[in-house]
């Protein structure tokens, strides 16, 4: 899939924040709103606390990171959305040690973010 290329200000100004990727992942998730993924309702609360939702129909609650490579991560959502410009944008790819320097994050968590990056690229291009 060929994606129109960007800026690093405009990659900036959409992704810069937590808030924002967090929007940009649920548009991705549920482009036609919310649809859960046990009784297919398509209304759902937001419980902010917790950075979930919750359908009105069965109660059941999800994120929007829920079955992604963000899932139960504790890395901010911005750095992995940086993460992914970085790779994206040098034909080689990033080394885990300039990762790590330029997310803000060690050496070992820079590894595995990436790793999962390339498995998930990988597995999209075998569909």
């Amino acid at each position: 899939m060929q994606m129109p290329e960007i800026s690093l200000i405009e990659w900036q100004k959409r992704f810069g924040t937590e808030r924002k990727c967090a929007q940009t992942l649920t548009k991705v998730r549920w482009p036609k709103g919310f649809q859960c993924p046990v009784c297919d309702g398509m209304k759902a609360y937001p419980i902010a606390s917790r950075h979930l939702y919750q359908c009105a129909h069965c109660r059941h609650q999800v994120s929007s990171t829920a079955d992604t490579l963000f899932h139960v991560t504790k890395i901010p959502l911005f750095k992995w959305f940086w993460a992914i410009c970085l790779m994206a944008s040098d034909k080689g790819g990033i080394s885990a040690l300039r990762a790590s320097k330029h997310l803000g994050v060690s050496w070992i968590t820079a590894r595995t973010i990436l790793r999962k990056i390339r498995q998930a690229m990988a597995h999209r291009d075998s569909i």
